[in-house]
């Protein structure tokens, strides 16, 4: 698998998922379970930081399946913990106007670091972002 970053907001703040390749390239894995080893980059100025992350491949899927809901400018507002709870997403679509996002991402390695903060999504981004998922995992254009 090649690198692939997946960015949700184009302008900042902003959040970027930086896959690098299978956490386990050599192990069959069950359909949907492969882990991705990833680096969620979080722009939110003043602050800029590093998370690993290992992402699998059905968390993408729904997120993509999500967005694909919320593509048309409305839907239901919805929730994802990804990566154990490291890395967190929560949409709040409108009838008319963006999407806010609320971005939560932490490390429990030896700093404790926990970050928040909101994106605006609007619809033509969702549109991107959906290509941009189904360029990593076919199955995500579904």
């Amino acid at each position: 698998m090649q690198s692939h970053t997946i960015r949700i907001g184009e302008s900042e703040p902003n959040v970027s998922v930086e896959i690098a390749g299978y956490a386990h390239p050599d192990v069959a894995e069950p359909e949907g379970m492969d882990l991705l080893d990833c680096f969620v980059h979080a722009c939110a100025p003043p602050v800029n930081a590093t998370f690993p992350v290992s992402i699998r491949v059905d968390e993408l899927r729904a997120l993509s399946s999500y967005l694909a809901e919320i593509n048309s400018g409305n839907g239901p507002a919805g929730s994802f913990s990804i990566s154990g709870g490291l890395f967190d997403l929560s949409f709040a679509p409108s009838r008319r106007g963006p999407v806010l996002v609320a971005v939560g991402l932490k490390s429990i390695e030896a700093s404790h670091v926990r970050l928040e903060y909101m994106i605006t999504l609007e619809p033509e981004e969702i549109s991107r972002l959906l290509l941009n998922l189904a360029a990593i995992d076919p199955a995500t254009a579904e």
